[in-house]
Formats: C-alpha cells, structure tokens, sequence
C-alpha cells in the first residue's frame, strides 16, 4: 500500500469521525424527553409509579394530594388527603387498583382506592416513624420509616403493622426493594450499609459498602438479582451481588452529581438520577458504560425515577412542578428484551468491538495495555482494515489530553499507556500495520500524556471500519467510552450500530477537511 493511500484512509478517518460521531457519555440524540405541568403549584411532585394500566400516579407532597396522570388523553386528576400537612411521600401500586402512599408527615400509611377516590390511613405504632419509600409485597406493605431506624410491615388483610429495628442505630433507612423471593432490601442513608429482611423470620442483615460515609440512598434490583443503589455523598454509583457478597462502584461523569433515585428498565440498563447537577444517568450493563443526560428543563431534581413495562423512565420534577418521561431510542417498538438481548441485538449490521484492559507494574512506571479488535458481526470475522481515533481525558477536570489516531490491518490494535514522567502512549507492533509511519516496523507512534496514578482517565475510541482500504463503509459509528483507572481491569464487547449521514454539507466538510489534512502532510514530506 503507497504512502499515499495511506494517508488519505487516515484523512478520511479521523475528518468523517470528528464530525459524525456524537459523544457517548452526553449523546442527547440517544433519549427523548416530554414533560408536563402539573396542575396544582407548589405541589413538588415527590415520588411516581406507574400502575398495571399504565396511569402514572405521583406524591404532591408539596400540597397533601395524590395525583394522576392518564399519558394517553393527558389529563390529570388530584385527591386530597384527609389528614393535614400528612406529607405523602412514597406510593407503590398493588393488582387491585390501589395506590398505597407513605405519610411521612403523619406517621401513616395510606391506601387510595382509585376507583373511588377514597383513602383510608394506617398510623405506625412508632410515633414519629417517618415512612419513607413502600414496596409491595404477597400480601404485604413492605415500607422503610426513616425516623424511626425500623422496617415496617403491613397486612393488606387486617391493617395490622409490625415494625422492626435496624440493627444499625440511626440508619435512616432510605430506598426499598423486593428481590425474587419476596425479602426486602433497603439503602440506609445514615450508615453507607445495604440490609436484607427476611421476610419469613423478620431478621435484618446489612452489609457495609467499600465506600466510608457513602450515603447509599436508594436501591433497585436487576434481571439477574444483582441490588443497585446510589451512594449520594460520593457521587457513585454501587451494585451488590448477594450471590457472591461482592460489591462494585462505579464514579459518575460528574463530580459533584448528587446521585439519589435509581431503578433498572427491562433491559438491564440502570437509570439514576443527580441533583446536583440537574442530569440523568444510565448505566448500559451490556458495554459497561455510563452516560449522561442533561435535561430540558433547568433545575431537574428527583427524588425518584420509575421505570414502566415498556422500558420508558418516568420521573417527577418538585422544583419545577413537573413529571416527565424519558424514552431510550433504541428500544422504541420493541416488545420485549428476550433472554440475554440487549437493544443493540436488535439492529442491523453491527460490528462487534472486543477490547481488554489490564494494569502491570514495571521498573519504568506503571502500564496500561489496551488490546482492540474489531468484527464484522455478518461475515463473522475481522474486519480486514479500520481506523480508530482515540482521545483521552483527565475525568476530574474534563481536560482533553491527546486526540491521536491509528490505522489497523485486520481491525486489530494494542496500545500501551506508560504512566511515568514523561508519560507516553503509542501503538506497538502486534496484529495491525501503521498506516500513519513510513519508517522502520520498530518506529511508532507517541504522544507526551501527563498521567498520574491518582487521577482517572476517560478513553473514547471512534472508529471508522472498511471492508477494503480503498473502500470505506459510509457509516460513522457511535464513540465508546472506557475508563483508564490503575484499580479497574476491564475486558468486553461492544455491538456497534452504523448511524448513516445524509447531509451534503458535512460530506463537503469532510472532503475539504481531507484535502487539508493531505496538503499538510505534503508539506511535512517536503520540509522532512
């Protein structure tokens, strides 16, 4: 292959991706967002559900009402609560049509009969109880009372309530959830511990997070039995496997996020949201990256996300007396997830991305080697030739540090980032031929990284795959986004969906940037 050749597959590369490839960890384009006003002002809409019909019931807690939402007609309906400055909080729906709601300004639990609008109340035996978050169980209201350190238990059957402490004093237990075999989880905000009722014997155990002082607020359950909760104070996110004891926690994008609702769609995806920075996150299980999404509305905070048989999140706005749904692109008409199928199974001509991080020690520093292979999910096989530009960032300060890029024979590249003074990262001799070097097999590729060992580093891999090198795919495909952190190997693989352009003018942008990058390097031979 000429020199020439080579550059111009390069050219195009990086010119194509820099304009078409959006960014993973912010891609608005990814979500659609609708809100509505609710109709009450000052109402704070608190916590929301979404019941077997698919009405959307919210906690005014701001105006002591319940309210509804029927998404079809948009319209809304509000009912009062009997007891003054009750403070509704939490509500969960049972399969009678029922909607039972914490009152965690009474010490009540609440039951509204939604063909009537009647309301009955239950008081605690614990004064004071502050109900926090319910969850229903077989024949049970399973609910937390945050004032009072205690589980609390309801028969749906006679009322009768049971209350029982955690073993932690002062835990302020937060978020609830039932895992497969009907025993409660909850998230005790006061005491960075996770604890499990057993629902049979009423005994409590609580397991301590790796994170001191995390504030794990509230937690969901995944397909697999795996809890997921928020640690609010550190602006983390945590899983827990209760098969295995093992915990994980995983930094948001953003440093100062607030991380407080969490909950799993029906595609694995964990969706949680900030306050402290007025965004959503997901978690895609499937790839192992996180992202984040700014919402329309300034100011979003919530307190609680929910998400409904159809994959779509719903969540309530209290600052701005709104209640708004989420809806992931990907998963638009599809009817279910399937066994082990993510969205992204279920697009055409995906290309596969397999990449394994690990971190070794050496004399000369500590090293990070990043092997990346591509394939053609339709031939099954390598793809015989693909660019990758590759961009690297400090997480603490989003400070960009390289934008490199790098030519592959058979979609195969092994990098290797060098964390000493001065810091390099280049490409090494392996699978792949550079196309961007005319020299010796033994030259490379380097560009001068300040890494350290106690920062984390973001890399974004953007690849443009070829099935010949003189014939390019006319598809950009979407950036991947893997963390650098010395305490964190990773290894995977991503499904890739090719987005087609269809605009002239950035087709034009991008031969004039491919004619500007080649009468660049001319002038480089020349002057070389």
């Amino acid at each position: 292959m000429s020199g020439l050749a080579r550059t111009l597959c390069f050219a195009f590369a990086g010119v194509f991706l820099i304009l078409f490839v959006p960014n993973s960890y912010a891609q608005q384009d990814e979500i659609t967002v609708k809100e509505w006003k609710v109709p009450t002002p000052n109402s704070a809409p608190h916590d929301i559900v979404v019941d077997k019909n698919g009405t959307v019931w919210y906690t005014a807690i701001g105006v002591n009402k319940i309210g509804m939402f029927d998404p079809v007609k948009e319209q809304f309906r509000e009912f009062d609560i009997p007891t003054r400055s009750s403070r509704p909080h939490g509500l969960v729906a049972d399969g009678s049509g029922n909607i039972w709601f914490t009152e965690s300004g009474a010490a009540k639990i609440g039951k509204l009969n939604s063909a009537t609008g009647e309301i009955e109340e239950f008081p605690t035996p614990t004064p004071g109880s502050v109900p926090h978050t319910p969850i229903m169980g077989d024949g049970v209201l399973w609910f937390t009372e945050q004032g009072a350190s205690q589980i609390g238990k309801l028969d749906i059957a006679t009322g009768k309530i049971e209350e029982f402490p955690t073993p932690t004093p002062r835990s302020s237990p937060y978020g609830i959830i039932l895992d497969a075999d009907g025993n409660p989880w909850y998230a005790a905000l006061g005491s960075h511990r996770i604890g499990m009722v057993d629902a049979e014997t009423g005994k409590i155990t609580e397991y301590t997070t790796p994170t001191p002082n995390s504030g794990t607020r509230r937690i969901a359950i995944d397909s697999e039995g795996k809890l997921w909760f928020t640690e609010y104070n550190v602006a983390k996110i945590g899983s827990f496997d209760p098969a295995t004891g093992e915990f994980k926690e995983y930094d948001t994008i953003s440093r100062s996020s607030g991380p407080y609702a969490i909950w799993v769609d029906i595609y694995d995806n964990v969706w949680f949201s900030m306050t402290g920075v007025h965004k959503m996150g997901r978690f895609d299980q499937a790839v192992g990256t996180l992202y984040e999404y700014d919402m329309p509305t300034p100011r979003t905070t919530s307190r609680f996300i929910y998400a409904d048989s159809e994959g779509k999140v719903w969540f309530p706005n209290d600052v701005n007396d709104k209640i708004g749904v989420i809806t992931l692109k990907s998963s638009e008409n599809l009817e279910s997830p399937g066994e082990n199928l993510t969205t992204r199974d279920l697009q055409k001509n995906p290309v596969t991305l397999s990449y394994d991080i690990t971190h070794r020690d050496e004399q000369d520093g500590a090293h990070t080697i990043i092997k990346l292979t591509l394939t053609d999910d339709n031939k099954d096989e390598l793809v015989r030739s693909a660019a990758y530009v590759l961009e690297v960032t400090r997480v603490e300060d989003d400070s960009p540090l390289m934008t490199e890029a790098f030519y592959a024979e058979n979609g195969a590249l092994t990098l290797d980032i060098t964390h000493s003074e001065p810091a390099r990262i280049f490409g090494v001799k392996e699978e792949f031929l550079n196309a961007w070097m005319s020299g010796p097999e033994t030259e490379t590729i380097s560009a001068d990284l300040p890494l350290d060992q106690d920062s984390t580093y973001l890399l974004r891999i953007e690849i443009l795959a070829t099935d010949d090198i003189h014939n390019p795919y006319p598809a950009a495909w979407p950036s991947i986004d893997l963390y650098l952190d010395s305490d964190s190997p990773a290894a995977g693989q991503v499904r890739i969906v090719p987005e087609f352009p269809h605009n002239l003018v950035l087709f034009l942008s991008v031969t004039i940037g491919i004619v500007i990058l080649l009468s660049r390097r001319i002038v480089h031979n020349a002057q070389s």
